[in-house]
């Protein structure tokens, strides 16, 4: 199980905190629809109260909330107690929550387009939103399922052991696994080569589909619209700019504001995976 992991340390009026990220690349069966688990954990002599922000990605996740409870605040104001899952996403936009004391998920990744488990709910419905999972889960069984591995996780502690009780849950989702789209498949392969720089008039044209068919696809098996995920695209890669220069410039920071309508001064904390933002006092958190 091979594990990327980007520790990142900051410090606040008296408190240290030590933030960490890593990647594990998913079982090789589970690879069809699942790019990577990930592990995001903030630890902390005196724990306070904070705001986490997750950055724009496009993607949708399944998250685990394995530390203390959380307040997504900018999803109708839920609350979820430890080791209980959400869907998360896709984002567009700037996300936030607070977490009351140790904070730490564990989270499963989807590949654009390639997400298992929504047969009949349309990906645009969790747009920008987190879900609890057993709210969208239709067959009885697997809420079942679910309810037992919620129970698992909340007893064990070692990331590798939860991964795999994670992945024994995900492998029940083979069987309810269709194709993806084959017009959603090749419009992203052109977004990616374009580095988002491309219209939707090209795509659809290139297509041979209307603006209309392409809009509707997306938001069934992406989430996101064409356009909307052209944005997100050439966010990242100012993002992948920001994270590999030790001092951004202003028109750096501008291009990537004006991409997703986000501050400039809140893109100043993605420099890390999960970092500190001294202005907002608020950690940003893997892509999503």
């Amino acid at each position: 199980m091979k594990t990327e992991s980007k520790p990142a340390r900051t410090e606040k009026k008296g408190t240290k905190q030590n933030v960490y990220y890593g990647q594990v690349q998913p079982n090789p069966i589970l690879k069809q629809f699942v790019q990577c688990h990930w592990v995001v954990r903030a630890e902390s002599r005196t724990l306070p109260t904070l705001d986490h922000g997750v950055i724009p990605g496009g993607y949708v996740d399944i998250v685990f909330n394995v530390g203390d409870r959380i307040y997504m605040s900018d999803s109708g104001g839920i609350w979820v107690d430890r080791a209980r899952g959400f869907v998360a996403g896709p984002f567009d936009r700037l996300r936030r929550f607070r977490a009351e004391g140790q904070f730490e998920f564990l989270g499963v990744r989807f590949h654009l387009g390639r997400v298992p488990f929504f047969s009949s709910l349309s990906l645009g419905d969790v747009r920008n939103r987190t879900v609890l999972l057993d709210a969208v889960l239709e067959d009885q069984g697997l809420r079942g399922e679910l309810q037992a591995l919620e129970r698992r996780l909340a007893q064990v502690s070692g990331t590798a052991q939860r991964i795999a009780y994670v992945e024994r849950f995900l492998m029940k989702f083979l069987r309810y696994g269709k194709e993806p789209d084959a017009v959603v498949t090749r419009a992203l392969s052109l977004i990616e080569e374009s580095k988002g720089q491309i219209s939707v008039e090209a795509l659809s044209s290139a297509l041979s589909v209307s603006d209309r068919q392409l809009e509707r696809k997306f938001t069934q098996h992406v989430g996101l619209s064409p356009k909307a995920l052209c944005r997100v695209t050439r966010f990242q890669q100012v993002k992948s700019l920001l994270e590999n220069t030790r001092e951004p410039s202003g028109c750096d920071l501008a291009s990537a504001s004006e991409s997703l309508s986000i501050e400039a001064h809140d893109l100043t904390s993605i420099q890390q995976p999960c970092s500190l933002s001294a202005r907002r006092s608020s950690h940003t958190c893997p892509s999503s």
